[in-house]
């Protein structure tokens, strides 16, 4: 039977200590994926071992490594495991390996150990993650193989290997699918709702990724999965805990924030649809602005934390006309990447809660250009002194980022590029075309020049902005 952490079928080299390999206990580690003899019974398979190299950090500084990676990874990037019983298995070094090398590959970034004295930061994790890498089993069918390959994917992102976190998260997809992961024959709740909140990661995941690269999802959407838990209540379950909840379509934890980030995410791929269809079918249609309505009402009840996505695209209308609506919108837009930005200064403001997490990036570079359209078009002073400041606040942070995470550098560069885009012309430079598209929603592509038929316009400068990315 499965684990509740989700590890069965992992070769039983765990964490060494010394000269000797402590074993994972039987019952915790067997293997998801086992086939059933002439007799009916359970036949283990175990995959065959694959040879390591790098050593391990000590003890204490892994279990240091795996609290880190619950501080400033889990939770943010996606949610994979059960804390209290990772944290018990660490010490008690009971671990697969290849999980907890492909843990530090992620959070060793952000270790103060004398240990990685004179290692960069953004470069630690490297040869953790590749000796995951040789020690990953795509044959073994199990949910270890699951999580292996989502922090994988997590990696090679940082790494600005986009390509590579599209395969991996397309394998972690595809396993769920093989495994029925939300169905999962468990014998224990905490089994049951690890299973389902790595499946509504992969769900999550599987809309930004795909968006990322320009391909279509793996995963379509079921409106059969349970909705994960509060997360008091995950966090207060235990191992022996056998009494399993009776099954309810989408029963609603509206107290869970991952159940609130599921459904906005649901939302974002929404208007990732929109965008790609108002490109596609410019200008902007009556069926358009009934759908934009429509994202707008499912919106409303989440102010603070709504994307400036939906309403990019009436930035450029704004800069060029005042139709009530176009106004009303591009307002919007603006208003909501100034709350963005507010909840980040707020979080930064506060120990521990810090987000470090790679796609505030992204984010932040999107927000960032709101903030530029309000230097560029506002005639309100004090609207252009706050946009200045969060402006410098903004690249502050981002420039905290780079210090953890090479890919980082791929967000300068498109803000850089926007940056040129509008050097070169403003009028043109927020319309919402393909160049537009890839810049908002692909975001692991490098973007290139933009060129329309505006780009013969007399080019102006942005100095007299006291701002430009360049002085970073």
């Amino acid at each position: 039977m499965d684990a509740d952490l989700g590890f069965p079928g992992v070769e039983d080299e765990s964490v060494e200590q010394g000269n000797q390999v402590k074993h994972a206990p039987e019952l915790l580690w067997q293997e998801t994926s086992s086939t059933a003899n002439g007799d009916g019974a359970d036949v283990v398979r175990w995959p065959s071992t694959a040879s390591s190299s790098v050593e391990l950090p000590p003890q204490a500084l892994c279990e240091e490594l795996v609290e880190l990676y619950f501080q400033y990874v889990h939770d943010t990037f996606h949610s994979l495991f059960h804390k209290p019983s990772l944290m018990e298995d660490t010490r008690n070094s009971v671990v697969p390996r290849v999980i907890l090398l492909s843990i530090i590959s992620l959070s060793a970034r952000f270790s103060n150990d004398v240990y990685f004295a004179g290692i960069d930061p953004r470069i630690r994790g490297r040869q953790y993650a590749r000796d995951a890498e040789k020690l990953l089993d795509l044959r073994d069918i199990s949910v270890s193989t699951v999580q292996t390959c989502v922090l994988l994917g997590a990696y090679v992102i940082t790494e600005g290997e986009a390509l590579s976190e599209s395969l991996y998260y397309s394998v972690a997809c595809r396993l769920a699918l093989l495994l029925d992961l939300p169905n999962m024959l468990v014998s224990t709740q905490l089994e049951q709702e690890v299973n389902t909140r790595i499946w509504w990661s992969l769900c999550m995941i599987d809309v930004w990724s795909s968006n990322g690269v320009g391909l279509p999802r793996s995963m379509a959407p079921r409106d059969n999965v349970p909705y994960p838990v509060e997360e008091t209540t995950f966090l207060e379950m235990r191992r022996d805990d056998c009494d399993l909840p009776s099954p309810t379509t989408m029963q609603q934890s509206t107290g869970s924030l991952l159940t609130q980030v599921i459904k906005l995410n649901a939302i974002f791929s929404e208007v990732s649809e929109l965008n790609r269809g108002a490109v596609a079918n410019q200008p902007f249609s009556f069926e358009f602005e009934n759908s934009v309505n429509a994202l707008t009402g499912k919106l409303e009840g989440w102010y603070a934390n709504l994307p400036v996505l939906l309403y990019y695209q009436y930035l450029h209308e704004d800069s060029s006309e005042a139709a009530s609506h176009t106004s009303y919108y591009a307002e919007k837009c603006r208003m909501h990447s100034s709350a963005l930005c507010k909840i980040l200064y707020q979080a930064y403001a506060v120990p521990g809660c810090e987000v470090y997490y790679t796609m505030v990036g992204h984010v932040l570079v999107i927000a960032s250009t709101v903030q530029l359209h309000i230097l560029l078009f506002d005639q309100d002073e004090a609207q252009i002194k706050a946009a200045r400041y969060r402006l410098e606040c903004n690249f502050e942070i981002l420039s905290k980022l780079q210090t953890f995470w090479p890919t980082l550098d791929v967000c300068f560069t498109r803000f850089r590029e926007f940056h040129k885009a509008c050097e070169k012309s403003k009028e043109s430079s927020f319309r919402m075309d393909k160049w537009m598209l890839q810049f908002l929603f692909e975001f692991a592509k490098p973007m290139g020049e933009k060129k329309d038929e505006l780009a013969d316009l007399q080019p102006w400068s942005m100095t007299d902005l006291g701002f430009s990315p360049y002085q970073l």
